[in-house]
């Protein structure tokens, strides 16, 4: 069960990370651009959406498959 928590909560962090990154750029753009237009009509990009954290059910899910991928080693 760790492992597959593990897996799940990196997956989600590295998701997370990069939909931050790149609303991180929109956000610089749309900055830099306000700034030339000298901030008039501007507005910032949508904030990001996440997908949910692992649920205790996908979390059991995955060590499932981790187990049977093991025991068929």
């Amino acid at each position: 069960l760790k492992m597959a928590k593990e897996m799940l909560e990196q997956d989600w962090h590295a998701q997370r990370d990069a939909v931050m990154t790149d609303y991180s750029t929109k956000v610089g753009f749309a900055t830099a651009q306000a700034e030339s237009l000298g901030f008039q009509n501007t507005t910032p990009p949508a904030a990001p959406t996440f997908k949910p954290f692992p649920t205790e059910e996908e979390i059991i899910k995955k060590a499932k498959v981790l187990n049977e991928f093991i025991n068929t080693k």
